[in-house]
């Protein structure tokens, strides 16, 4: 007789970047593997559902996708506070848009509190590379100082977008697991001295710091 099926765990993620990226593109192509091309239309947020399977395991994704305009920025401390994993998206063409990605990616760990978050650069647009502005290897160097693979993209072309996805349900999971075992350490050393002792002679009286 079959297991029984089990139902997906779901997992929340955000968008992040500059108006006119390619954000609602990239969540678009990979919600619907449709390219969304009704020119740009900005995003306040838009949430997006999709089950997704990694390593063999499913996974429900909701997927906010957010505002680049600065009219909107009190509004990302409820973002932040919403994902677990970050798409923070730049466009190859466009340099300021770049060059705010190290920005947003402090904005995120001041409300998260941590010192790590999991976050996939993605450098969007690379079916344009002849109106270039920003190189792979700034890119490449910008996500390594910030702890975050880098992944080129195209929401045009469909280059990319679920390998970018992908990585982050990894990371994601990964750093679930590592909170996990910290926190089954820290509480090990508390059940180990809470049990009597098998010895005849006490020891003392034991501090626990």
């Amino acid at each position: 007789m079959a297991p029984p099926a089990r139902h997906a765990r779901e997992m929340k993620l955000v968008v992040v970047g500059s108006g006119g990226v390619g954000k609602s593109a990239i969540t678009i192509r990979f919600t619907t593997a449709q390219f969304y091309d009704q020119g740009y239309n900005p995003t306040i947020e838009d949430s997006y559902r999709k089950q997704f399977v990694v390593d063999d395991e499913a996974v429900t994704l909701e997927i906010l996708d957010t505002a680049g305009q600065e009219e909107y920025a009190a509004m990302a401390d409820q973002w932040y506070t919403f994902g677990a994993g970050f798409l923070l998206v730049y466009s190859i063409t466009d340099r300021p848009t770049f060059d705010s990605i190290p920005g947003f990616h402090q904005d995120i760990l001041r409300v998260k509190d941590r010192p790590y978050v999991p976050c996939v650069v993605i450098s969007n647009k690379c079916d344009l590379a002849r109106l270039r502005a920003v190189g792979q290897l700034e890119g490449r160097d910008m996500a390594r100082s910030i702890q975050a693979p880098f992944i080129e993209c195209s929401a045009v072309d469909g280059v990319n977008v679920d390998v970018a996805f992908r990585e982050l349900v990894k990371l994601v999971r990964k750093e679930e697991r590592r909170q996990s075992q910290a926190a089954q350490r820290l509480l090990a050393p508390a059940v180990h001295e809470a049990k009597p002792s098998s010895s005849s002679h006490s020891r003392g009286c034991c501090i626990i710091m």
